[in-house]
């Protein structure tokens, strides 16, 4: 029998099943998601993770994880502490949770149910949706028979729930290094060769590329990479400014190849307004309205 227990946490859920030690599958809710092809190193996409969610998330203190799928590279933006926080508001605690993955890491092939709310992929997209708005019935889900990656979500605020005992022991070994190095520096301080080995160290620990045509390479690809966050960027924001009506509301946005999204109307007549008010400025590929959802796809 498995010692943990699966749960899918979302910014709305009150209530989790009680269990010793919990696997948590993130709502999208607490991330930013994008993802593109990228013809960089791991180490470098790394790098560039902020750069890819500049001007398009709000401000805060955000965490970045890049993990390569396939062919794309995967990004999340996301807040340590809004995620700690809605763990300790069900009285969960950090020595309680194994691992964390945010939704767009599982593999899903068929829909998933999350108790009120369901996970589906949409070509390569993967949408929410509330269980009352899915026209067909959802087979219920196991979440502990999920196949999970290997890698998932690191939260560093987590690695601050440590005991007085470890803080004491760990304040020792940090004076002792700092001692040391004091000492290290001043004996080395005049070394030419040791400076230099600093310098080689350092481009090692960064990998850092020895030639200015490489770096120059590294910048192109950066610019380029800041060219199209910025369009997206004021895409995102003409989608945001849609004149919606009271009671009409976005129920999904996520991007990658494509933008895609899903915006409750008050009637169909509704659909034909935001399209006109959409093809100003964007491309649109598909415009979908079923029930009372326009889903729309529009060419980045």
């Amino acid at each position: 029998m498995k010692s943990y227990r699966v749960v899918f946490l979302d910014k709305k859920t009150d209530t989790l099943p009680k269990s010793k030690k919990y696997i948590v599958i993130l709502s999208n809710s607490f991330y930013w998601f994008y993802k593109d092809k990228l013809d960089i190193s791991l180490s470098e996409a790394k790098k560039v993770a902020p750069s890819m969610f500049d001007g398009v998330v709000p401000e805060g203190d955000y965490s970045y994880f890049v993990q390569k799928v396939k062919d794309e590279y995967y990004f999340f933006a996301y807040k340590d502490s809004d995620i700690v926080k809605k763990l300790q508001e069900l009285n969960i605690k950090p020595s309680e949770v194994k691992k964390v993955y945010p939704l767009h890491l599982l593999d899903i092939t068929t829909p998933l149910d999350l108790g009120d709310k369901v996970a589906l992929r949409d070509g390569e997209e993967i949408i929410i949706a509330p269980k009352e708005l899915i026209g067909f019935e959802v087979k219920k889900t196991d979440l502990n028979s999920l196949k999970l990656p290997k890698t998932s979500l690191p939260l560093k605020t987590y690695s601050t729930f440590i005991s007085e005992e470890h803080i004491y022991t760990l304040s020792i070994l940090l004076f002792i290094a700092i001692v040391l190095y004091a000492v290290e520096a001043f004996v080395h301080k005049k070394d030419l060769g040791y400076l230099n080995q600093k310098e080689a160290q350092i481009f090692k620990s960064y990998n850092l590329p020895p030639t200015s045509i490489q770096i120059r390479s590294i910048l192109n690809s950066l610019e380029k990479i800041n060219k199209e966050q910025l369009k997206l960027r004021e895409d995102i924001d003409y989608i945001l400014r849609i004149p919606l009506y009271p009671k009409e509301y976005f129920v999904s946005l996520d991007y990658g190849k494509k933008i895609v999204f899903e915006i409750v109307l008050n009637s169909k007549s509704r659909a034909a307004k935001v399209r006109d008010y959409l093809k100003k400025r964007l491309v649109l590929e598909d415009l979908v309205m079923n029930k009372n959802i326009l889903r729309v796809e529009c060419r980045r």
